[in-house]
């Protein structure tokens, strides 16, 4: 491929001559015979430029100005230029213009939208904007900053400084300086990838830094109820008022995988009655916006009765459970149950999934409507399929080769040679 030929240099527009006398120094850019011409916000009266240097004559201060002005575009026209050659091998006049210009009025700054963006979802904050969600957002940004003062010296940065070695960097700030869980780090990744889109669409940024970034993520596992610890749960007596109000729903999220903030928001609108007598539960997740489905199985309608009487159509159905008291609740249920793993509130969802849904043969698409996920992608790391699973489908599949293969295994049988003297 030929080399491509770059040139730059200055020279004042005799024709635009100023009352005061003076020109205005232009500047001009050459790539393979394109020119594009730019305006450096200079002037020099005629008499004082000298054509075939393209810098101003003369020993005073302001000609020393103009002429130190003039030599740091001209570099920065360089550098610029063979650093669009290297990120994208070919580069126009026109491009290298606008690129110069960008840098000559500086705009979109990286922590300036952080912050912008945070105090446009405070009013939405547990309307629109989950509070867990809204909490990372805060916490990403205070670690952003911390990066930026601590390693590079700087209380913000342009979008357009930032590349591959900053998101890099950053990185290895958090895992080694800061000593972060993967989970943690994962945090202020999805948030930084919201404010780079952010200036994508502003026009800010071009060429994401995240392009050849791999993100190393945390290996989750989602902890559940097997069918006979569910079973404790259920038929366990529990004399505690308060404990069996917390197991109900516990159980109502563990046959509808609702999550807890999901079921203090359900209402009786929500409750949709069927022709064939059947009812089901249609609801937006707080946390993704998408509509989940979900048919309410007996017990889950059992538990429904106790709660929905003489409720209005706008009124929620179940008692306030925070997190705080559920998670109280939860430990002692645990105990009380024998359940050793530990219970957690959020375990009722991962039960609903894997022993319920999956461990009973519900399709991956069909669990993804109704756990209201926007991918199936999340729905494959909530649905681990059980040992017990995995062994039931082995002895159904034995079965179906013990039939087909009948013949072939007695004939074997009948021959009674091993293999290795065959």
């Amino acid at each position: 491929m030929a080399r491509s030929t770059f040139k730059t240099l200055f020279y004042i527009n005799r024709s635009k001559e100023k009352k005061n006398g003076k020109c205005p120094i232009m500047g001009r850019i050459t790539i393979d015979g394109e020119q594009v011409q730019y305006s450096t916000g200079k002037e020099i009266a005629p008499e004082l430029w000298d054509s075939r240097k393209g810098r101003c004559k003369g020993t005073g201060e302001e000609i020393k100005e103009i002429n130190r002005y003039l030599q740091t575009k001209e570099e920065q026209a360089k550098a610029k230029y063979q650093e669009l050659v290297w990120q994208r091998g070919y580069i126009t006049a026109e491009l290298l213009k606008r690129e110069l210009m960008e840098e000559d009025n500086p705009k979109g700054f990286l922590m300036e939208e952080a912050r912008l963006f945070i105090e446009e979802k405070r009013p939405c904050v547990g309307i629109t904007v989950a509070k867990p969600s809204f909490a990372n957002y805060i916490y990403a940004t205070q670690l952003i900053e911390a990066y930026l003062r601590e390693r590079l010296g700087l209380e913000d940065i342009r979008y357009s400084s930032l590349d591959y070695g900053f998101i890099e960097g950053m990185d290895f700030y958090l895992k080694s300086e800061r000593n972060l869980s993967l989970a943690t780090i994962q945090i202020v990744v999805i948030f930084l990838r919201k404010l780079i889109g952010i200036g994508q669409q502003k026009k800010y940024i071009r060429i994401d830094p995240f392009a050849d970034y791999k993100a190393e993520l945390p290996h989750r596992t989602r902890r559940y109820l097997t069918t006979e610890e569910l079973q404790r749960v259920l038929q366990t007596p529990i004399i505690d008022r308060q404990f069996e109000r917390a197991r109900q729903l516990f159980l109502f999220c563990a046959f509808t995988g609702l999550a807890r903030v999901d079921m203090q928001r359900l209402k009786p609108k929500h409750i949709i009655h069927n022709a064939d007598g059947t009812a089901e539960i249609r609801i937006k997740r707080q946390k993704t916006d998408v509509e989940a489905v979900i048919p309410l199985l007996p017990i889950a309608k059992q538990i429904l009765s106790l709660y929905i009487k003489d409720k209005e159509a706008d009124e929620l159905i179940f008692p306030n459970l925070t997190i705080r008291k559920a998670s109280f609740a939860c430990v002692n249920i645990g105990q009380i149950c024998r359940i050793e793993k530990g219970l957690t509130f959020h375990m009722a969802r991962h039960t609903f999934s894997t022993t319920i849904c999956l461990s009973n043969g519900i399709s991956m698409e069909t669990l993804s409507k109704m756990l209201g996920h926007s991918n199936i992608g999340t729905t494959q790391i909530y649905g681990k399929i059980t040992d017990h699973k995995i062994q039931e489908d082995m002895t159904a599949l034995t079965d179906r080769e013990h039939t087909a293969f009948e013949g072939y295994c007695e004939s074997i049988a009948r021959q009674n040679v091993p293999l290795q003297h065959a």
